[in-house]
């Protein structure tokens, strides 16, 4: 299947690689032809990947073409990954500084603020890939190559969207600490962050379905590769939810984003410095507006001949910490390094 996939980036067709959690089968959608196609509506089949920033429209591969892969096992490291670049610490600190200011002084209750970490590489897409797909087991792990984009891996564990004809399910994601710590490590800081992205979740839906037909689960601590998160499951019980409303009043989640989200959304353009691009948007498969199983793009990056691009992010509220929020978004960044 390595030489499938290999004439596939040969010919720069359209095609993207992916592994639901818990799942052993490997899939691909892939394109005969270099159209490109785009969809507002969502009625079509196929695998969207959408931006941070949000479309008018958003890219797909239809799912016309489709086969199961089978890949050996990765070879095991000879080699110790590259380290994670510090350059970028000085700027994001200096974000976080100036987040907390601003919630402090205004109506802006949480921001999450990112950073990218430009490493060198000399692997193949497809052998990281598979490297990924084998640590993390519990993880929507995929491989999206286009000419619109560019090529991306990532490893994500948070839920966006999964949506059937009966119920649509999704989940309130935040807080971090390594694997390993106790409950009590968790603090009142994250805890309330996770709090604002669970309420923030429920009057967005309330926008398109009943509020009585929502329900939420019991918050749980969670483990995604070498961390663990804070998650809230929340179900919505309707018939004729349509995927479009869906994701029209949920994305960007509070848990990439902030809130306000549109006061979050502009202090993010204004101080990050950097385009998020495809980092902390969704993606998945969908199938005519009515079912899909859509992933926040999370512990992701962008791979050129030389080098990957990783991106990681930390939530900010009033008791953030500069320093303790780079030591986050720096394991983020980790959990993919390690394989690299």
């Amino acid at each position: 299947m390595e030489t499938f996939i290999s004439s596939l980036e040969a010919k720069g067709l359209p095609f993207v690689l992916f592994r639901h959690p818990k799942e052993e089968h490997i899939h691909c959608y892939y394109q005969k032809d270099k159209q490109v196609h785009r969809t507002s509506t969502f009625e079509e089949d196929g695998f969207v990947f959408n931006s941070f920033a949000g479309e008018t429209s958003s890219l797909y591969i239809p799912a016309t073409n489709q086969k199961a892969i089978v890949f050996q096992a990765p070879k095991k490291r000879t080699s110790s990954p590259p380290a994670l670049p510090l350059n970028g610490k000085v700027k994001f600190e200096e974000s976080v500084t100036n987040a907390v200011k601003e919630i402090n002084a205004t109506k802006l209750e949480k921001v999450v603020l990112s950073a990218p970490f430009s490493v060198p590489n000399t692997r193949d897409a497809v052998s990281i890939f598979t490297s990924l797909e084998h640590k993390y087991p519990n993880a929507f792990v995929y491989y999206w190559s286009h000419s619109e984009t560019g090529n991306w891996l990532g490893a994500t564990p948070e839920r966006f969207v999964f949506l059937d004809e009966k119920q649509m399910d999704t989940m309130a994601l935040a807080g971090t600490l390594p694997a390993g710590a106790t409950q009590d490590e968790w603090t009142e800081k994250e805890y309330h962050e996770q709090e604002l992205v669970t309420q923030s979740i429920i009057n967005a839906l309330k926008k398109v379905v009943p509020l009585g037909a929502i329900k939420v689960g019991e918050r749980q601590t969670v483990p995604a590769g070498k961390l663990q998160h804070l998650q809230t499951p929340i179900r919505v019980y309707a018939h004729d939810i349509l995927l479009r409303d869906v994701i029209k009043v949920l994305h960007p989640t509070p848990a990439v984003g902030g809130l306000p989200v549109v006061k979050a959304q502009a202090f993010i353009r204004e101080y990050e410095g950097y385009d998020r691009e495809f980092y902390a948007g969704f993606l998945g498969v969908f199938k005519q507006n009515k079912s899909a199983k859509l992933f926040v793009n999370l512990r992701c990056g962008k791979v050129t001949k030389n080098s990957i691009q990783l991106f990681a992010g930390a939530g900010i509220t009033n008791s953030s910490d500069p320093g303790k929020e780079w030591n986050e978004i720096c394991r983020k960044a980790m959990t993919f390094l390690s394989v690299i």
